[in-house]
């Protein structure tokens, strides 16, 4: 049986891209490639950004000594305060740019020898069955075209009673796919996955599903403080990607505007 295609070569393609690295390390914050949490409106994408990883991780209520898998760890912003709090922390990234920067802040942070980091994909993780206490994954399982598949393998990969606690960009229900498809085409995917078809798939991965929050309103303001940002762009963005990037940042806040697109982060457990 022929596996379904994951998109996993165009997502490292995306990363990868000089002008989307640039983007990204100046106008995102630089150490997190997600969604912020936003409490009051004020806070940079760089706290808020900070606030949500800190957030997902006291949900996930890790522990010092927990060995934790990153399965889409970026620039390693995760990896860093899990090993703050003293876990065993590695991570993994289909992007070589992305675990560059990782590898080179670890070091800058004084983490090299608490922290690794490899080139890997989430759809075939090279670990053994029943190696980590806990996975993380903020805002990558959008990229794939064959979650299932994402879902199964950290199942497989978890210790029983370990967790997986992880955030995503959802298609709100009712949603016109007409619009979230204008706005996920950046990422070479399609809309149509809600909420309830990620319990779904985690549920059918075996996953008992404790905490879900829905929060729409932080990506609406992570989304318009990067509109802000490129009416502006620093002067390292070449000019002509950053209107690029700018008509698309235009096409997910009319998605927004509109209430199509949500977000939401859930903790999920593998039975003891």
């Amino acid at each position: 049986m022929t596996r379904p295609e994951t998109n996993a070569t165009a997502a490292a393609a995306y990363y990868d891209e000089a002008d989307v690295a640039t983007f990204y390390q100046l106008c995102w914050g630089g150490s997190d490639i997600h969604i912020g949490r936003y409490d009051t409106g004020e806070e940079t994408m760089a706290e808020a950004s900070l606030a949500m990883t800190r957030y997902l991780l006291h949900l996930a209520g890790l522990q010092e000594g927990d060995r934790v898998l990153d399965i889409a760890c970026g620039y390693g912003g995760t990896l860093r305060e899990l090993a703050k709090l003293g876990c065993h922390a590695t991570g993994i990234d289909i992007s070589q740019v992305c675990v560059d920067e990782a590898r080179r802040a670890r070091t800058e942070a004084g983490l090299a020898d608490k922290i690794s980091v490899e080139v890997g994909e989430f759809h075939s993780i090279r670990s053994a069955s029943e190696t980590w206490d806990a996975c993380v994954c903020q805002e990558s399982i959008i990229h794939s075209t064959d979650r299932p598949t994402v879902f199964a393998e950290v199942y497989r990969v978890l210790q029983p009673g370990g967790v997986f606690a992880f955030s995503d960009i959802l298609t709100a229900k009712g949603a016109e796919l007409a619009l979230v498809d204008a706005a996920f085409e950046r990422l070479g995917v399609r809309g149509g996955a809600t909420l309830c078809h990620y319990q779904k798939m985690a549920e059918e991965a075996g996953f008992e599903i404790e905490h879900v929050e829905e929060r729409p309103g932080d990506i609406k303001t992570h989304y318009n403080k990067l509109s802000e940002q490129l009416a502006d762009p620093p002067a390292e963005l070449d000019p002509k990607a950053a209107v690029r990037i700018a008509k698309s940042i235009d096409k997910w806040q009319a998605a927004l505007l509109g209430g199509h697109i949500t977000w939401a982060c859930f903790i999920v457990r593998k039975p003891e």
